[in-house]
């Protein structure tokens, strides 16, 4: 018998009473108690997919392995509510995955839309999370496990209890920041949470490698790819957020940025609808309070901490190592590195774009990066072996 058979024969109340007793919950950043969401939207449509801010993706991989869990949930919670109007939403470039799925889906009655959850015009509807249509489903079928799901790679999902310490499940040793979910807490702060706070299944851990002004341009970058567009704060603040961090790590950066992010980001977390503005607002909040002294080494020092972001780290061949073979010549896009055959190579600083390809090319490691000051190099060509410091 299916889920939904089981639910028909049992009848809406007493399956609402089923996930009371269960005390199963919605799950993701809107985690609730399921049957509120039920009762508030019983003559609704049901709109299910991740939550619209979930740029890992990695939860997908419940709809991925078993489908027929999701959608058999997914009509269900249709049953509960009263409509037979089911949408699953998928991200707008799984479209492959929409494609592998839409004979299943038909076969349950289910429209699938690669694009996010409009909020606003399904407020009187209920949205579910993927994960909470398959737990519907499994218990129903009696075979709900307790937990909640973590990635550590982005890739693999397991399933842990969601009083798990973060500490029992990945190293904080050396570790600068934790992304845990959608949000960035400090060793310490996260060493005092569990499992739950990785609201979309991700657990990153960040080093003292890990530029945190480039991590958050990066992360905003993907908030605006996603953005419907149509809350002004959200459109607009992206786009305000993302420059401020992308200029800072192109070391044009000010002091002011700070300031304004704190305002621009505190205005979206109330003037949003959905979670892509909510969550993106918060990343960058996090991240200037949480790491303003790495933001002011940008800004005021003229460095990256990490030494990550190009704009303030120098290309230079070593003198001493360098054979004059031509290899970094060979593979440099730009042609901004002059020599000839046993001759010390020179780069031309200014047109050179710091994309590291000559640094792999070099087979005498003599091509080198730092966030600091130049040695002492040749401004001529000079033979290979001739060069001295003067």
């Amino acid at each position: 018998m299916s889920a939904l058979d089981t639910a028909k024969e049992l009848g809406r109340e007493a399956v609402l009473e089923k996930i009371k007793e269960a005390g199963l919950m919605e799950y993701g950043l809107n985690r609730g108690p399921l049957l509120e969401r039920l009762e508030k939207a019983q003559s609704g449509k049901v709109h299910a997919g991740l939550n619209n801010a979930d740029t890992d993706k990695v939860l997908l991989a419940v709809l991925k392995e078993t489908p027929e869990k999701v959608f058999a949930g997914m009509c269900v919670a249709a049953f509960l509510t009263g409509t037979d109007s089911v949408t699953l939403y998928l991200p707008e470039t799984e479209t492959e995955l929409a494609e592998t799925l839409k004979e299943t889906a038909d076969q349950y009655k289910i429209q699938i839309v690669n694009d996010i959850i409009n909020v606003r015009e399904a407020e009187n509807d209920l949205l579910m999370h993927i994960v909470t249509a398959a737990e519907l489903t499994d218990l129903l079928n009696g075979s709900l496990k307790p937990g909640v799901y973590i990635s550590i790679d982005k890739t693999t999902l397991k399933k842990v209890d969601e009083n798990t310490k973060i500490s029992d499940l990945v190293s904080l040793d050396g570790a600068k920041a934790v992304k845990l979910g959608y949000r960035y807490y400090t060793p310490k702060e996260a060493g005092e949470l569990t499992a739950v706070c990785a609201s979309n299944g991700v657990i990153e851990v960040l080093s003292e490698t890990d530029c945190m002004v480039q991590k958050t341009t990066e992360q905003l970058n993907q908030y605006r790819r996603v953005s419907c567009g149509k809350c002004v704060f959200c459109r607009e603040g992206l786009i305000q957020l993302e420059y401020m961090q992308r200029e800072t790590t192109a070391a044009r950066g000010k002091m002011d940025y700070l300031s304004l992010t704190k305002e621009i980001g505190e205005a979206m977390l109330t003037n949003t609808l959905c979670t892509v503005g909510q969550e993106a607002s918060k990343v960058a909040l996090d991240a200037c309070e949480k790491y303003q002294e790495e933001y002011e080494a940008h800004i005021k020092k003229n460095k990256c901490p990490a030494g990550v972001c190009s704009s303030f780290v120098r290309i230079y061949i070593d003198p001493q190592a360098c054979k004059g073979c031509g290899d970094c010549m060979d593979v440099c896009p730009c042609d901004c590195i002059e020599g000839k055959p046993k001759y010390i190579h020179m780069i031309d600083e200014f047109e050179c774009t710091k994309c590291g390809k000559c640094m792999e090319a070099c087979e005498n490691d003599a091509i080198l990066q730092t966030a600091g000051k130049l040695p002492k190099l040749p401004d001529r060509l000079t033979k290979v072996g001739k060069f001295r410091k003067r």
